[in-house]
């Protein structure tokens, strides 16, 4: 499918009606958290496009809060917005991709080490456990529970971290690479993933903060070496990251513009 297409019905199979029996949180932050998942764990695919229509259908809602929320991912680079007002998952360049990675690799690393000073033998127990369903999923080659599983496992250690200012970086990031690493894991599998949660672990029960975050490198890093030696990006100026040829006050005019139409909508 072109990256230009429309999605077919079947595209957004991953996105079920919400809930209506659920009180707590606005529709609006209730799609939104939805579409985050999705993006983070590659539900949603480098390339594919939506209405806000079609997921209001998949959703089960009215348009408003699904614009808002697509708004809010477009804000924060998650999606892109076409001049027909159609969203799209952005396409993966090289160099986007290690721009995400370094910042990752601060950023993470830094939660990991404050998870450390601050974990629990109670969530030692959930990593344990949610690790233990990852490493279930290799020998299967099943690729999304273990793309699944793995966002679980790095978020539940981050969270302990509370870090009001990170954690919402550290997310806008992994929903921005989660569509690219699907599409990698999907074709390369999984039976040869390494498992350095292992290492995370031991680390964490021993409240060792440097070694968490060396752990956590490694996993980051380790996987990016095998995203790397692979060809499967696109070019940098490419249909996906070209830039506007307008230059810096072309594009932030479009940048407006395009604000200026969701509003609209």
């Amino acid at each position: 499918m072109s990256a230009r297409a429309h999605a077919r019905p079947e595209t957004l199979s991953v996105i079920r009606p919400l809930d209506r029996s659920v009180v707590s949180g606005s529709l609006h932050d209730r799609i939104y958290a939805a579409l985050c998942q999705a993006l983070m764990v590659g539900d949603l695919v480098p390339g594919q496009t939506f209405s806000i229509r079609s997921l209001a259908a998949r959703f089960g809602t009215s348009l408003i809060p699904v614009r808002d929320a697509l708004r809010r991912l477009f804000a924060e680079h998650a999606l892109g917005m076409q001049q027909n007002r159609t969203f799209w998952v952005p396409k993966m360049t090289r160099r986007r991709f290690q721009e995400l990675l370094q910042i990752r690799l601060s950023l993470e690393t830094m939660l990991a080490q404050r998870s450390a000073e601050l974990i629990t033998e109670t969530a030692i127990r959930e990593l344990e456990a949610i690790n233990a369903e990852m490493q279930d999923a290799v020998p299967a080659n099943q690729v999304r529970r273990y793309l699944i599983a793995n966002q679980r496992f790095h978020f539940h250690i981050y969270r302990i971290a509370e870090s009001h200012a990170i954690f919402p970086i550290v997310e806008s990031l992994w929903m921005q690479v989660g569509p690219f690493l699907n599409g990698v894991f999907t074709a390369v599998g999984t039976r040869h993933a390494r498992d350095n949660h292992t290492q995370v672990l031991k680390a964490l029960r021993r409240r060792d903060a440097i070694g968490a975050a060396e752990a956590i490198r490694s996993d980051l890093a380790d996987a990016a070496d095998v995203i790397l030696a692979r060809d499967k990006f696109v070019l940098d100026d490419g249909p996906a990251e070209r830039p506007d040829p307008k230059g810096a006050h072309g594009r932030a005019e479009k940048g407006r513009k395009l604000v200026k139409r969701t509003e609209e909508m």
